[in-house]
């Protein structure tokens, strides 16, 4: 059992009439919030953050970009953050990521590795990692998630250039102005400009490791990236309250010191009409973005949201909150501030799963147009 997450067997969150958890952009403070797709902060580029460091109280920051190929250019140039995580999930489109544990680079003791990530995979980048991306198609959408919050100061400060060796004449980077490199530590980013990324791709994939060839199984730590393939990684069904939760894990507390996690959870209706969602406390920040379904969430003292394609909601610790599915197959990426949340506390009653798709339900509710009244 994890202490730090309580689930109350109540028939409902008490509202407040006319409170809406609907806002038009990030909140500049912890609160709940949810947020429709493509609003946040904006910035040039199509970059927008529907969670920040301000918003979370520094949990983390959720970022994502929407944009297109720039021909010859990576999205940034090759380096290394001493105490950020950083994972990029493929939300649409495709991203090619790179990434290699600086220190072993160095010794020559492991081999680089990178992978194409289409729609729902992930690439999970620990610190003291040299990594770079780049866009390959023309509507892509790259989520990243950093940790902790805050990080992204370092977008709302400077413009990021195109990848590429430091003039010669100077100790910037190419781009718009440059990059002072001296002044880039105290972002917490370091170049490695002596790293060549690798482009022997063979069916999406360079370097060790299964793809979409075989299992992506999580490590037990994170000196290395971790790579997981829509579906292909470990899965956990758990069927309390007449219905099922299928979580399936990028990252636990084990592989970030207990810091944050992420995955996904696909979520069914509930199988009898009458069952009233239990009520979630959790001790850490809590997100959601939808990727497909319906999801109803209703917070303490706020009306009930109804989330669809895109949507973000957001819960500070020790808020009650609780979610349901109106429409089958539901699910969403989710996002904890430790790693005793709301995922540890469903998969620690969940048993191996080895599929997609939740067992079938016999209810007798009615269906209209896919969504169960």
């Amino acid at each position: 059992m994890y202490p730090y997450l309580v689930l109350l067997v109540v028939t409902s969150v008490a509202n407040a009439a006319g409170t809406s958890l609907w806002v038009p952009t990030t909140p500049q403070s912890p609160k709940p919030y949810a947020i429709k797709k493509g609003l946040g902060i904006a910035m040039a580029g199509g970059n927008t953050y529907p969670v920040t460091g301000n918003s979370s109280g520094k949990a983390f920051c959720i970022l994502n970009t929407n944009a297109g190929p720039t021909p010859g250019a990576s999205g940034v140039f090759p380096h290394v953050h001493k105490k950020t995580y950083e994972n990029f999930y493929s939300a649409k489109g495709r991203v090619q990521l790179w990434g290699q544990n600086l220190d072993a680079y160095h010794a020559n003791t492991s081999i680089q590795q990178t992978r194409i990530l289409g729609p729902g995979d992930i690439g999970a980048i620990p610190p003291n990692t040299i990594h770079t991306f780049t866009l390959l198609e023309p509507d892509t959408q790259l989520t990243g998630v950093l940790v902790p919050g805050g990080f992204e100061e370092f977008f709302f400060n400077m413009n990021i250039p195109p990848s590429g060796p430091p003039d010669s004449e100077s100790p910037t980077l190419p781009g718009a102005g440059g990059f002072d490199m001296d002044g880039l530590a105290k972002w917490d980013v370091y170049p490695q400009l002596d790293f060549v990324p690798r482009h022997d791709v063979v069916n999406g994939k360079a370097g060790p490791g299964n793809w979409y060839d075989g299992a992506n199984s999580l490590a037990s730590g994170m000196s290395e990236p971790i790579w997981v393939a829509k579906n292909y990684g470990p899965k956990f069904l758990n069927s309390q309250d007449n219905r099922h939760h299928i979580i399936t894990p990028f990252v636990t507390g084990l592989q970030t010191n207990n810091t944050f996690s992420q995955g996904t959870i696909t979520l069914s209706p509930f199988s009898r009409a009458e069952t009233r969602a239990p009520v979630v406390k959790s001790a850490v920040a809590t997100a959601f973005m939808m990727e497909e379904g319906q999801l109803e969430v209703t917070v303490e003292g706020f009306e009930p949201a109804s989330l669809i394609d895109g949507d973000i909601v957001f819960v500070p610790p020790n808020t009650p909150f609780s979610y349901v599915a109106t429409a089958e197959f539901t699910k969403f990426m989710y996002v904890t501030g430790g790693g005793a949340g709301l995922d540890a506390e469903l998969m620690a009653k969940a048993k191996p799963w080895d599929s997609a798709f939740y067992p079938p339900q016999s209810s007798n509710l009615v269906v209209k147009r896919g969504i169960r009244i």
